[in-house]
């Protein structure tokens, strides 16, 4: 019998602490609802438990997202219903117009309704939003719609006419008797043959235009190769007179007594096997320069444009052209920094990481765009003859088109569609973007920027001389109606009514295509939510029923271990009887 160490004592006590221990876990669990606290109590538990809570949390989140953005498109869409509402009465009143029964004061009147419908349309465009974004004018923010970045604004309204393009032949000898020259002028061969030399004195001179030939007589002079070249001019003059495809389109000049030169008037093919002028041939031989009528082309004088872009003079000002741009014959450009990171817009991307100057923005921008525009060159001005300045870009036509067509240069960029992403689901990546197309009067081809000019689309189609439509927003007017004070004009106008009307169709579906895929995302969200909930409940939560069994026992087992604890504090007492 020992009385240093009650061993009964102590065991009773750890066993008591146990059991106290598991009583409070117990209580701690019951009171909270969960079987996970702490890390302590399941570590593997609680990081599973913790990366399900997030994503469940963030599902949540993303099933409200989807309904904001049910809500934005239903913004954009009632807007657009009254669009449609409005174009239906423009098809209306263009149907009306086109009525002979109709005078000129009638149709007035129906125009006067026909620009204030179009100006409403333009306000309903300018005005529609959600949450301060612009939805209907189609300049979201991958729109590049800053202006003003280069000198005098000099881009705006930079047409290139295919009109200017010429092309000098020079007459360096005489020809002789029963010779021809033969052009090929857009495709059509042009042959003019020489009935006589400069040794046979013939009176007068004779053309016999048949078909696209000439035979032309020649009389001698004191200048012998300027009477060559005044009959050739004369004899193309004619030619082209009776040629259905080149009248009209060409004409010819002398720019010098030994040049004729043959200037495309209102479009035509620049190269190619519709080339402007592509060859050039003397009795069916092409010409090398010598021979009894050498004739020399020169290299064809193509219209062209020079942008003045003196006014970048430093890196800084390189960099406030990151996210401008323009646009080059309908081809949209956008200045990038590939510092910042790759260029991922839609326009073409021209890196600027390296641009100090204009000659050097020049360099970069004929560098990296030569191969990539259609229907233009871009050359550097100091390579230019008529430019000779490395401080500007030039733009010139190519390839021509039919009569009166141009090449546009605008500062800014085109209009881009509102673009809009929405995150519905929980984790990085997974979004949905909408695109809302500019819904306003231009957009939709019903007002113009160019008073009286002919519709782009629709034949016999045009817009009033007068600016008469306003953006909806002030008194100013700053677009040509439909024009529809004729018949015909009134009747093309229906046909562009119709195309804007299956235009704002095409959106209105888009946006109606665009909820119900957000609806149906809603609903498989909110069912993943449900389960991973689950999930993770079946992780953290407790079993109430079986940790109110651990706590009894936990209690029963304590009070025991209390009890037997105070027994064995007595035990040592029984050594007293010994002494006693």
């Amino acid at each position: 019998m020992i009385i240093n160490h009650n061993i009964s004592a102590l065991n009773t006590y750890r066993q008591m602490g146990v059991n106290n221990n598991a009583g409070s876990k117990a209580m701690e669990k019951l009171s909270s609802g969960l079987r996970i606290n702490r890390a302590g109590d399941d570590a593997a538990g609680l990081a599973i438990s913790e990366k399900m809570r997030a994503q469940v949390r963030g599902l949540d989140q993303a099933s409200r997202n989807s309904q904001d953005g049910i809500s934005m498109i239903q913004t954009a869409e009632g807007a657009l219903q009254e669009t449609h509402n409005i174009l239906q009465r423009m098809r209306e009143l263009a149907t009306q117009a086109a009525n002979d029964t109709n005078v000129e004061v009638d149709r007035n009147e129906i125009q006067k309704e026909m620009n204030a419908l179009s100006s409403e349309i333009n306000r309903i465009g300018n005005t529609t939003e959600f949450n301060t974004q612009k939805l209907l004018q189609g300049d979201g923010k991958a729109n590049l719609n800053e202006t003003g970045k280069f000198l005098d604004g000099n881009l705006q309204g930079g047409d290139i006419s295919h009109s200017n393009a010429s092309q000098t032949f020079d007459l360096t000898t005489v020809a002789a008797a029963g010779d021809t020259v033969t052009f090929n002028l857009n495709g059509e061969d042009l042959t003019i043959t020489f009935a006589a030399n400069d040794t046979d004195l013939v009176d007068g001179e004779a053309y016999d235009v048949t078909s696209n030939s000439a035979t032309i007589n020649m009389s001698a002079s004191s200048d012998t190769t300027s009477t060559q070249d005044g009959y050739i001019k004369a004899a193309l003059d004619a030619i082209i007179a009776k040629n259905d495809n080149l009248a009209g389109n060409y004409s010819t000049s002398n720019s010098t007594d030994t040049e004729v030169v043959i200037t495309a008037t209102t479009g035509g093919d620049f190269e190619g096997s519709k080339g402007f002028i592509n060859s050039v041939s003397v009795s069916g031989s092409s010409i090398a320069g010598t021979g009894a009528a050498s004739i020399g082309t020169s290299t064809p004088v193509y219209a062209n444009k020079a942008i003045d872009l003196s006014s970048i003079t430093s890196a800084a000002d390189a960099e406030a052209l990151v996210g401008t741009g323009m646009t080059i014959n309908g081809q949209q450009i956008e200045f990038y920094n590939a510092n910042d990171g790759a260029y991922t817009g839609d326009a073409i991307g021209v890196n600027i990481s390296n641009v100090t100057n204009a000659a050097s923005l020049v360099d970069t921008m004929v560098e990296q765009l030569g191969s990539e525009l259609e229907g233009v060159n871009i050359k550097d001005g100091a390579d230019v003859t008529s430019v000779g300045d490395g401080d500007k870009l030039v733009i010139e036509a190519k390839e021509g088109g039919e009569a009166g067509n141009s090449i546009q240069v605008t500062d800014g960029g085109v209009q881009k569609d509102f673009q809009a992403s929405f995150q519905v689901g929980a984790n990085q990546g997974q979004s949905m973007t909408i695109n809302i197309r500019d819904m306003r009067s231009n957009a939709l081809n019903i007002t113009g920027t160019k008073a009286g000019e002919a519709h782009s689309e629709v034949e016999g189609a045009k817009f009033t001389a007068t600016a008469n439509v306003t953006d909806g927003t002030d008194n100013q007017n700053v677009e040509y109606a439909l024009d529809v004070s004729s018949h015909e004009s009134a009747s093309a106008a229906v046909k562009v009514i119709n195309n804007a009307i299956e235009n704002v169709s095409a959106q209105r579906s888009d946006l109606g295509a665009f909820q119900n895929r957000l609806e149906h995302t809603i609903s498989n969200l909110s069912n993943a939510s449900e389960n991973l909930t689950a999930a993770e409940s079946r992780i953290r939560d407790v079993d109430m029923a079986k940790e109110v069994m651990e706590m009894t026992r936990a209690n029963i087992l304590g009070q025991a271990s209390q009890a037997m604890l105070a027994q064995a504090n007595q035990k040592p007492q029984s050594v007293m009887q010994l002494l006693g």
